[in-house]
């Protein structure tokens, strides 16, 4: 079996010219490599920043469950110390009207006693 000798075209012939070729070809390789890697760094920074936003959506929302909940136990709170409050002042304005009726019965009494010992 005999190998045919390449041909070559008469651009390719000498040195020097095979030399610029290479260098083309070189050239043409590490563009093209470097807009490969340009489009890769893209995507995964496209992917990190796509992460981020939702990570930023979760924590916002996150914050409002927590608002929420806070304003919740507050109005709980309140709802419960007004409760309370509400209790108390009942139970002084029963105790002011017993003891006002207890002193009237108390005045009603010693004026009575001093009235008919008179």
């Amino acid at each position: 079996m005999t190998t045919k000798p390449e041909s070559v075209s008469p651009a390719r012939q000498g040195v020097l010219p095979g030399m610029v070729l290479l260098a083309i070809d070189v050239a043409e390789k590490g563009q093209s490599t470097a807009i490969a890697v340009l489009q890769d760094a893209r995507a995964e920074l496209r992917t990190a920043v796509d992460h981020s936003i939702e990570l930023v959506e979760k924590a916002t929302a996150a914050a409002f469950r927590f608002t929420r909940k806070a304003v919740q136990r507050i109005d709980e709170a309140a709802a419960e110390t007004l409760t309370g409050t509400e209790r108390v002042l009942g139970g002084a304005v029963r105790s002011a009207r017993e003891t006002t009726n207890a002193a009237a019965q108390l005045a009603t009494t010693a004026v009575s006693g001093v009235t008919a010992s008179a």
